[in-house]
């Protein structure tokens, strides 16, 4: 059955949320951990895993046509691409061979006050990752990117624009930065639109999903090729315990969750796993005993090695503990599923 386009703009929403934090989670911990030239790694290789594989299939999803300048098909890849993963993109064609583009704040990776604590260098890595390669892919030497504006640096938003000079650029020409105090205004009349046939709103919503989803199983695969099995898993643990105590409660009210019985424990967790797309059920629920059977474990696809269900799985544990200090929070396998046990046991745990 189709679903209805509210309910998917519900699921797809919080599901968006809840990722982008597992990504910003993820990259604090490793930040507070490894250090800032090891945050840069890790951008950098999340970033460009499966760049050469993907980008030309985008463009043609995204409707770009072959013949359009190679600064307009790069800047419109970036416009349309991140403004289906939900950030807030702006377009401006000066020229058919200088085209900007913004990325208007606040920053979503890290969003409140956390923009302020990443690394102010973090924002340009980012983008000398990404963008310098849209001429090399696209087979356009000429192909450069200058980034001019960093939210983290005290600007509005992150902007740049593409430039195709009239000569082949060295590869480390293909990225420039300067500082351009007026540039020019966007107009939303004249930015380009996603073919609506081709793109109807619960698609978007799907694709925003996705967008994070990735981020974030692409973030846990880079972490474990930096650092082996063990000490991701130390990782992910400690992220995933402190995004339970900051926003396990916020992630329960968005749920609807009330209170800290049950009731609310089971609204926060078939909640969760219902907005992400989850195969589940819940086998087991009386007035002091809740179990889930989960049978996918998104954003993975396959086999997950259980040491790291394990350390995601801290997240739910957290979470209940900070709506109900009587609760106790196990999980077991059974195949390739698992059983999430919650139980109250009728004294304080902690």
């Amino acid at each position: 059955m189709t679903e209805p386009v509210a309910d998917t703009e519900r699921r797809c929403n919080l599901a968006s949320g809840f990722w982008w934090s597992v990504v910003t989670s993820l990259t604090s911990i490793a930040y507070r951990t490894r250090g800032e030239d090891d945050l840069a790694k890790i951008w950098y290789k999340v970033l460009t895993s499966e760049q050469g594989e993907r980008y030309g299939e985008g463009l043609r999803k995204l409707g770009i046509r072959d013949d359009e300048p190679p600064a307009v098909r790069a800047a419109k890849y970036h416009f349309f691409s991140n403004s289906i993963g939900g950030l807030n993109m702006q377009y401006v064609e000066e020229a058919p061979n200088k085209v900007w583009i913004r990325y208007i704040g606040p920053n979503g990776t890290y969003p409140g006050l956390g923009m302020l604590l990443a690394p102010a260098g973090q924002r340009r890595v980012v983008f000398s990752s990404w963008h310098p390669r849209n001429g090399e892919l696209m087979g356009c030497p000429r192909l450069g990117y200058v980034a001019t504006k960093f939210t983290a640096e005290g600007d509005p938003y992150d902007e740049g624009y593409f430039m195709e000079y009239d000569h082949d650029l060295k590869p480390e020409e293909r990225i420039r930065f300067e500082v351009v105090h007026k540039t020019p205004e966007y107009n939303p009349a004249k930015a380009p639109k996603l073919d609506p046939a081709d793109w109807p709103k619960a698609r978007l919503l799907k694709g925003m999903r996705n967008f994070a989803r990735d981020y974030a199983r692409n973030a846990t695969h880079v972490l474990e090729d930096l650092y082996g099995e063990l000490a991701t898993t130390g990782i992910i643990t400690t992220a995933m315990r402190c995004m339970g105590v900051q926003l396990g409660k916020s992630f329960a009210a968005q749920f609807g969750a009330e209170g800290g019985g049950m009731d609310a424990i089971e609204t926060l967790h078939a909640g969760m796993l219902e907005a992400c797309y989850e195969e589940f059920e819940v086998i087991t629920r009386t007035d002091t005993v809740l179990e889930i059977r989960r049978d996918t474990f998104f954003p993975f696809v396959g086999y997950v090695p259980d040491p790291r269900r394990e350390a995601f799985f801290e997240f739910q544990s957290m979470a209940t503990r900070m709506l109900n200090g009587h609760v106790r929070s196990t999980r077991r396998t059974e195949g390739q599923s698992e059983i999430w046990r919650f139980e109250d046991i009728g004294e304080w745990l902690w």
